[in-house]
């Protein structure tokens, strides 16, 4: 069992758990590891919540808040959620600095069975997350639940590791549906292709837009990296969620 940040129990298998602490080392070793400046991810989900007229705003798999605080700069009322203890960690001691980082309600969670009230935000938001859950069934979970949060009318900005990504050429394959980077152990990505991608969402969702978008590896890898963007809409007398997928959701 892992800890949210309030102490009580947070469900997460074993291979999530492996994932979360993979990210806690690197965050223990790398830091800042893509700098404080928001995501050209982010500056185009902003112009899309804004013209929702969107005012709560959830952030999955924030890491240590960069995109999130953007956001809050923005105006919106930001509640960012991680799984790795560490990133959270660097998210609370930034907060201390200013720059809006402080606006933000961080929480530990679970990204495919979050603790969190039906229909109770505006958007989410979630980039380069997602394609470290590492399984089709994982990822459908999570947009499903992403759906379940979100209020009917409510809208989602996510992004995901293209396969024209030249990461993909960095990667070794191994057991299942993820690959594996050879420069760093441990480090999966599940790949998925456009039309994948989007039969996933489209269990959920309707597609308001969809498109490809580059930003820097990180600060110390200087190539640059291409997104799968999807902005996602949820019907305004939506029922569809997680039976439509075919899971019962655990509580």
């Amino acid at each position: 069992m892992a800890l949210q940040g309030d102490g009580s129990p947070m469900n997460i298998d074993s291979e999530l758990a492996e994932i979360a602490e993979f990210w806690s080392a690197r965050y223990r070793a790398e830091g800042f590891i893509w700098g404080t400046e928001a995501s050209p991810c982010a500056h185009e989900a902003a112009t899309h919540f804004a013209a929702a007229d969107a005012k709560r705003v959830l952030v999955l798999g924030c890491g240590y808040g960069r995109d999130a605080v953007y956001f809050a700069n923005q105006g919106f009322d930001v509640t960012a959620i991680d799984f790795a203890t560490e990133a959270l960690a660097l998210a609370e001691s930034w907060a201390t600095s200013g720059d809006g980082a402080g606006q933000i309600e961080y929480v530990r969670d679970n990204l495919v069975a979050l603790n969190v009230p039906d229909s109770a935000y505006d958007a989410v938001y979630s980039h380069r997350t997602l394609h470290l859950l590492l399984t089709r069934e994982r990822l459908i979970r999570a947009v499903a639940e992403i759906h379940r949060v979100l209020k009917p009318g409510g809208i989602a900005c996510i992004s995901m590791r293209s396969p024209r990504d030249p990461t993909r050429e960095k990667t070794r394959g191994s057991a299942g549906e993820d690959l594996e980077v050879s420069f760093r152990p441990g480090h999966r990505i599940l790949f998925l292709s456009n039309a994948e991608l989007g039969e996933i969402a489209g269990r959920c969702f309707s597609t308001i837009g969809q498109q490809e978008m580059r930003e820097r590896e990180s600060k110390t890898q200087n190539y640059d990296v291409i997104v799968h963007f999807l902005v996602l809409g949820k019907e305004a007398d939506s029922r569809r969620g997680f039976a439509e997928t075919g899971f019962k959701r655990d509580e």
